[in-house]
């Protein structure tokens, strides 16, 4: 079954400091789309506001033109958050059991992990434990994920990988990527949004991104 979210109206504010006048975006069935910004625009303090993880002026969430109440969020959309996302202590076959996610597909398709059964991701190597934050939340149930930075600290070699694993889970659900690695971006999503000056814009060509300061002449 085929889903539309749209998050539309996200105002944040920091005391005096507007973050976001007017945040936008929209996910559906079997897209990924991009959100591009500068350091500081607010990318996460919009993920953050529609999870619920930060108390906001503003923010709308639908899916499928219908209000969603802000307890029923985290059942319909998953969330992989810029900084770690398992606590310290938890081992992997903690919180894959926890999610509800089958550990030893995972392992078989990086068979390197099947020796870190019983080790918490805190004790890997930064690239290491964000694969696997990466593959437990796209892998968990939900009609949307949303990947703050998923290509963070990823060996290069992998992020074609995890490129794949994403354009895989697209065929079943809405994805919103947000990365300061442009290249790896822009291979993956279907559409662009970027944010500027406190709103989202939507992006149709390279000319866009110069226009709103994300990108050079």
């Amino acid at each position: 079954m085929n889903h539309k979210l749209v998050v539309d109206s996200v105002v944040v504010r920091f005391g005096e400091k507007t973050v976001l006048s007017g945040g936008y975006i929209t996910s559906q069935t079997g897209m990924v789309t991009g959100l591009l910004g500068r350091n500081g625009t607010g990318k996460s303090c919009m993920f953050r506001a529609l999870m619920g993880g930060l108390k906001v002026d503003y923010v709308i969430v639908h899916i499928d033109e219908t209000p969603i109440a802000r307890n029923k969020i985290g059942q319909r959309i998953k969330y992989l958050p810029q900084d770690r996302m398992l606590p310290r202590g938890m081992t992997l076959k903690r919180a894959f059991e926890l999610y509800n996610v089958n550990f030893w597909e995972f392992a078989n398709r990086f068979p390197k992990y099947a020796r870190y059964y019983h080790t918490a991701p805190w004790e890997m190597s930064g690239g290491e434990a964000r694969m696997a934050e990466l593959y437990l939340v796209l892998m968990m149930e939900g009609d949307f994920c949303i990947l703050d930075e998923p290509f963070s600290q990823i060996s290069p070699i992998y992020i074609e990988t995890a490129q794949q694993l994403i354009r895989e889970k697209s065929r079943e659900k809405g994805i919103i990527v947000t990365d300061h690695n442009y290249e790896a971006i822009s291979k993956v999503v279907d559409n662009l949004f970027v944010i500027a000056d406190g709103y989202t814009f939507p992006v149709e060509s390279r000319a866009d991104l110069v226009r709103h300061g994300y990108l050079r002449e």
